[in-house]
């Protein structure tokens, strides 16, 4: 017997999901509706199939082509226009030549067929509906029968008033071949509302047999999400992987980092990847390559493939469309549907039944509560204040990298020279990889450094002589996040303006490609590394022979460690690994330095800036420069010993700036600053200990530092930073690197941050708790603010 699948639905209800796939496409548990649907005939030995399309045809025909994978032998009826669910029957004809059955491909159901079937024999029928009972019948179509099953009444969506019976046409249909007599070719003609009718009216055979098991239409967006928790349940016969613990389904290549927990029952496609402490709760389902990044918490969430959820996300009853993305610390509530390709800035909120369709965009630090259709919205810069960072899957890709080369080949020029790094870690070789391809296509030439550390790349940029540095790295808070920091020919950030030049290059494509004799050339250097210690080791040997430093590291072969020690070792000092006690160490974790004075105290950012202030002291320097964020008492150190202070932004060209001006660094043909590069951080501190054999921990200050960040949305920042402003006393406030305000106790620093929809707070004060206090109060003011403009 043959069978018939109307696979042509737009599926209007399940939008945005299906703006780009018909309806029975629409995954559960990771199969296309359809699958299940074939699944359902082929255990009833129904083999050879017909299928009726009209909605974006060529995805059915893609995915099941001729059937042979799956055991079945198809064809297809593909119509220009809508023509019904019997004149899309119609068209197939002349290959129902006995009885066959007629189903829908976009619902699900494990009803009996062959039970069905047989009921239509027995009783002789002509045309026989499968029928289902179900709770609410006000949105099918109602069946009347008598007690052999001969259908007496058809109630099409009836009022209460008009129900009197519980059992609803299905859409599957046992038919002989004479019922499609009935059906002019070509013409729009419906089953329920015109051909069954009819065989009514004539008395023909027509019979409703009431069927067992479970069905359902997939109507809306919340049966979809049913569907799925049903299926988890049990409550419907499909084909499933072999269950691991309580329920929880794994398809194959699937990796759980071992402090993940899982609670079932769920469903984990293949591919998927589940990060350090995330929570992968009841009722989630989650689509083949899926990435779930650190502590991500997820309840009945159902993902699509290639979804992407950030650390610290939380979902809770939410569907994510194909290739979705979600970034960090983000929330998505009940019943909230994003689209295929749709990107959900970091520390966003999409609140319930919120929909968002395909494609589009939204700010990190939105509070989304309506639904976005048109419209696209505007991109955040690409580069930010540590350089270009993404995720090396989303945000920055290797095929965005590339686009980025390009971009930096344009802004320099062909011929130019430039230079490329990465440190050690997988993630910055892939990017850096990208980067030569963009390079060396827009005709660039790339000298590669290899693999370095500690801001090497700056000094090795100077000493070749070339027009710029490029060093890719990975980012130690998102083990998937990629950063590429700019260098220019003297080692310096690119300025603002010159960045604007470059993202106007990328945004606007504005970028030649060669080929041939015209692609850079691909040049290895050796031997920086080496030049670099020779050169900081002139400038901060030890000023007393044998003076003796601890070292600690971990991992011992930690790479910045490495370098660290041979650098102390070539400046004269004794490096003592085992017993470090009463010595100043440094210490090196994963590549992260600080410095710990003689009785094992950890040197605070203010510490270092006190030592440093007294290097240059001792260097006879009339000024320094110190970022807008520090310590008051750094700057009163600085103006004993008889010193100007220029206070500068944060940033690190301004200070760069500033401090070349002031001689705060060393200069020559190769600059070196403190700050900046951490072996010149240590080495300046240590310089100064070995000169004048003073202790570390004797100026180690006695002050309350607080720093805080406050979530903001972008669209309120504005608002937030002119109320602040008008009622700020000017007296008392610096207006510089956002707005510095003095204050009874100390002082707060308000900064706007440019790369997230955040507020950084900084305040001192003589005790903990009145620092606490001032950033408190500017946090409770910022929220205050934001609430008022709305």
């Amino acid at each position: 017997m043959k069978a018939v699948i109307m696979a042509g639905g737009e599926g209007t209800r399940l939008r945005p999901l299906t703006c780009g796939l018909p309806k029975p496409m629409v995954p559960i548990l990771n199969r296309p509706m359809m699958e299940h649907i074939l699944n359902l005939l082929k255990r009833h030995h129904f083999t050879d199939l017909a299928s009726t399309l009209w909605y974006l045809p060529d995805d059915v025909t893609a995915y099941f082509q001729d059937g042979s994978a799956f055991g079945l032998n198809m064809e297809y009826y593909i119509e220009r226009e809508p023509l019904g669910t019997a004149g899309s029957v119609k068209n197939a004809a002349h290959s129902l030549q006995s009885t066959f059955i007629v189903m829908s491909g976009d619902a699900l159901t494990d009803i009996d067929l062959t039970a069905a079937v047989a009921f239509h024999k027995e009783r002789s029928s002509l045309a026989t509906l499968v029928l289902t009972r179900v709770a609410n019948p006000l949105s099918y179509g109602v069946v009347l029968t008598a007690e052999n099953g001969r259908i007496t009444q058809f109630l099409e969506k009836p009022t209460w008033s008009q129900v009197f019976s519980d059992t609803v046409n299905t859409g599957i249909y046992i038919l002989e071949p004479e019922v499609l007599d009935l059906v002019e070719a070509g013409q729009k003609v419906d089953f329920s509302q015109d051909v069954f009718p009819e065989l009514l009216r004539r008395g023909a055979p027509l019979y409703g047999y009431v069927a067992e098991g479970y069905w359902s239409d997939v109507g809306n967006l919340e049966i979809y999400r049913q569907v799925q928790k049903d299926c988890l349940d049990g409550k419907v016969r499909i084909e499933l992987p072999p269950a691991h613990g309580e329920g929880v389904y794994v398809e194959e290549g699937v990796k759980v980092d071992p402090s993940a927990r899982l609670e079932g029952p769920l469903y984990i496609g293949r591919g998927s990847r589940i990060g350090p402490e995330a929570y992968v709760g009841p009722y989630s389902v989650l689509g083949p390559f899926t990435q779930i990044d650190a502590r991500a918490n997820l309840k009945h969430a159902l993902l699509w493939s290639g979804v992407r959820v950030g650390r610290g996300t939380r979902l809770r009853g939410c569907v994510c469309g194909k290739n979705a993305v979600v970034e960090p610390d983000s929330e998505i509530y009940e019943g909230a549907i994003l689209g295929d390709k749709v990107r959900v800035g970091a520390m966003s909120t999409v609140f319930p039944q919120t929909k968002v369709w395909p494609g589009k965009i939204i700010p990190s630090g939105s509070r989304l509560g309506r639904s976005v259709i048109w419209g696209s919205q505007e991109q955040r810069p690409i580069f930010s204040k540590f350089g270009i960072t993404g995720d090396i899957r989303g945000s920055l890709t290797p095929e965005t990298i590339t686009q980025f080369g390009l971009s930096y080949a344009a802004f320099l020029g062909e011929g130019s020279k430039v230079l490329v790094t990465n440190d050690f870690s997988g993630t910055a070789d892939l990017a850096k990889r990208a980067l030569v391809v963009g390079l060396r296509a827009g005709g660039v030439h790339v000298h590669d450094g290899g693999e370095v550390t500690g801001r090497l790349t700056r000094f090795a940029v100077q000493a070749l002589g070339l027009d710029g540095a490029l060093h890719a790295g990975s980012s130690r808070q998102e083990p998937m996040g990629a950063v590429i920091e700019c260098w220019d020919a003297k080692g310096r950030p690119l300025s603002k303006a010159d960045q604007r030049k470059i993202e106007g290059i990328y945004v606007r494509e504005d970028y030649p490609r060669f080929g041939g004799q015209d692609i850079g050339d691909f040049i290895q250097v050796a031997g920086l590394r080496k030049r670099y210690l020779r050169h900081l080791a002139k400038h901060y040997a030890s000023r007393t022979p044998g003076f003796r430093v601890g070292l600690h590291l971990e991992p011992p072969n930690d790479p910045l460690g490495e370098m660290i020690r041979d650098f102390l070792r070539i400046s004269g000092y004794v490096v003592v690994s085992d017993n470090v006690q009463g010595l100043p160490t440094v210490v090196v974790r994963n590549q992260d330095w600080y410095i710990q004075d003689e009785e094992g105290r950890r040197l605070t950012d203010q510490d270092w800036w006190r030592g440093f202030v007294l290097a240059q002291a001792a260097k006879d320097k009339k000024a320094v420069a110190l970022p807008v964020n520090l310590s008051e008492t750094v700057a009163e150190d600085a103006r004993t010993q008889g010193m100007q202070v220029y206070v500068t932004k944060m940033e690190p060209l301004f200070w760069m700036e500033a401090a070349t001006e002031l001689g705060n660094g060393v200069c020559g043909e190769q600059d070196i600053f403190p700050h900046i590069e951490p072996l010149a951080s240590v080495g300046e501190l240590l310089a100064l200990i070995s000169s004048k054999q003073v202790r570390l921990s004797s100026w180690q200050g006695k002050t309350h530092i607080k720093t805080a960040k406050v979530p903001c949305p972008w669209s309120e920042k504005g608002t937030v930073m002119r109320r602040l402003l008008e009622n700020s006393d000017p007296e008392r406030t610096l207006y510089f690197d956002g707005i510095k305000e003095q204050s009874g106790s100390g002082w707060a620093l308000v900064v706007p941050d440019d790369d997230e929809p955040v507020f950084r707070l900084y305040s001192e004060a003589k005790t903990e708790a009145e620092a606490a206090g001032l950033i408190e109060h500017y946090a409770d003011l910022i929220r205050s603010y934001e609430r008022e403009d709305k």
